[in-house]
């Protein structure tokens, strides 16, 4: 049976929502700990540099980043499920980071495994991010 198409999206959604806090609030509560909770052990990011980022090394850069955007907001755009079984999706999907200087826009592909002790049964195995027009 494959990963629901509804349960990707509001996965996707959730912790965006989730770096969004951390980085744009002052009182950001548990919002680190719920975006790198939703991570998989073997999480790799792939930057708009181009640079692969394992998952220490993004929690590491995160950890001091907490309400250095203040006011960013992330909006999911153009959701696109590419992929999914019982073993894993793939979504490509658009992020608009509103920020104080202006959006900037990048185009995401995420691969989601399925765990059933992550939040909504799904944990990040690995993003790549490209930089789009806006």
């Amino acid at each position: 049976m494959s990963i629901e198409h509804d349960t990707i999206v509001g996965e996707v959604r959730a912790l965006h929502e989730d770096l969004a806090r951390w980085l744009g609030t002052p009182d950001a509560g548990d919002g680190l700990a719920a975006f790198t909770g939703q991570q998989h052990p073997d999480f790799t990011m792939v930057t708009l540099d181009g640079a692969v980022v394992p998952f220490a090394a993004l929690a590491a850069g995160l950890a001091g980043a907490g309400n250095s955007t203040p006011g960013l907001t992330i909006d999911i755009t153009d959701l696109d499920v590419l992929h999914r079984s019982a073993e894993c999706a793939v979504v490509r999907f658009r992020e608009v980071h509103h920020r104080p200087e202006g959006p900037v826009e990048r185009l995401t592909t995420a691969v989601l495994l399925p765990d059933p002790q992550a939040r909504n049964g799904l944990r990040w195995r690995a993003v790549h991010e490209t930089a789009a027009a806006g």
